[in-house]
């Protein structure tokens, strides 16, 4: 007689449940492992490695010893003497306990030893060390921020193709730019006598803008002109400037640049529709604007000179020092110079207040004059 489909449903069902209950009793070698820790935790036989785990250090105990010394004391098995043993017998375990003795004794010197170094925080070594790392390292030594290195990633990838731009080094470990940083957060100025302004000097100089502004404004201060003036001495440097500071506009910053290529309308109606953080211009035509008021210097923080060379003339500098007569505040001053001799170094030190350091991109060497 054939088979109902109810009773085949029940047959196929008592079958998978079977199966499952047969399933459930195997259990993986990790939950395996998991229930057996749980088990030796529960029954107080833990190994040492997990009393190192469960544990931290205390003054009263840095070395944990208190977890090391527990085996010890659950395996010690004090034997009662005998009457019946001979003399060599108690002689040898004498010998061994006062050999034991001498062990624990030893052992606990060490370990005071150890602690008294550990409360001292200092061993003659360390003495050594700590003194020669004083006497290499200066005390304004700092990092820059990460913001500021954010800054840098952002316009090596903005000007990765750039040809002017060094392949394969990042940013943040040109030499020149850290020293750069060295001596702006220290507010001393800085004279560049190895030529006109690179692109990683230019990189470093307006990510470092961009980082005090960021500091300066969650301090509360508000700025309502431009925070950093770059003075270029053609339209061509201008337009190389502003590519590198370009990529800065992520962090809410405006480059504006203003030269003798574009109709003085259109830039008055362009300084008017827009308020830039970063200015660069030519000195010719930034007298002419601020002649006409279209555009306010007055509260300058950082002024950048670059192009100034002993075949300039006395005219470059002459605007120069009557740009310098606009700006209310003292800025943070850069002069990027070649060529500069004994004859021209008077012309050079007017642009520049003290304190001053001198770099050189050619050689690393900060040079600090007196005040």
């Amino acid at each position: 007689m054939p088979k109902g489909e109810d009773a085949i449903i029940r047959k196929k069902n008592k079958s998978l449940r079977k199966k499952l209950r047969s399933d459930s009793a195997k259990v993986s070698n990790r939950i395996a492992a998991i229930i057996a820790q749980k088990k030796r935790r529960q029954s107080g036989k833990r190994r040492m490695c997990q009393g190192m785990c469960f544990s931290l250090p205390t003054p009263e105990d840095p070395f944990n010893e208190k977890y090391m010394n527990l085996d010890s004391k659950k395996t010690k098995k004090v034997w009662p003497s005998k009457k019946d043993n001979n003399l060599t017998e108690n002689g040898s375990d004498a010998s061994q306990n006062k050999r034991k003795a001498n062990s624990d004794h030893k052992s606990n010197e060490k370990n005071q030893k150890k602690k008294a170094r550990v409360e001292k925080g200092s061993t003659p070594s360390d003495e050594k060390s700590t003194k020669k790392l004083n006497t290499n390292i200066s005390t304004d030594v700092g990092c820059p921020s990460k913001f500021l290195i954010s800054c840098l990633k952002t316009v090596q990838d903005t000007m990765r193709d750039d040809e002017a731009f060094e392949r394969g080094k990042h940013l943040f470990f040109d030499s020149w730019g850290f020293e750069y940083w060295r001596c702006y957060t220290s507010g001393k100025h800085v004279l560049e006598t190895s030529g006109c302004a690179t692109m990683e000097q230019i990189a470093w100089i307006g990510s470092t803008a961009v980082d005090s502004i960021t500091k300066k404004e969650n301090d509360g201060e508000s700025f309502t002109g431009p925070y950093l003036l770059f003075i270029v001495p053609s339209q061509e440097k201008a337009a190389e400037v502003r590519a590198v500071c370009k990529p800065l506009k992520a962090f809410g910053i405006h480059t504006v640049s203003l030269h003798p290529g574009a109709s003085i309308d259109h830039q008055i109606q362009g300084l008017k529709t827009c308020e830039p953080e970063f200015l660069i211009c030519t000195p010719d035509r930034l007298v002419e604007l601020v002649s006409m008021d279209a555009v306010d210097i007055s509260g300058v923080r950082s002024l950048i000179i670059d192009g100034l060379e002993c075949s300039s003339g006395d005219a470059y500098i002459d605007s120069i020092k009557s740009i310098q007569q606009h700006i209310s505040v003292d800025p943070h001053t850069v002069v990027f110079c070649s060529g500069l001799t004994d004859a021209y170094l008077p012309a050079v030190s007017s642009l520049m207040p003290t304190p001053m350091c001198r770099l050189s991109r050619d050689r690393i060497i900060v040079n600090k004059s007196a005040t």
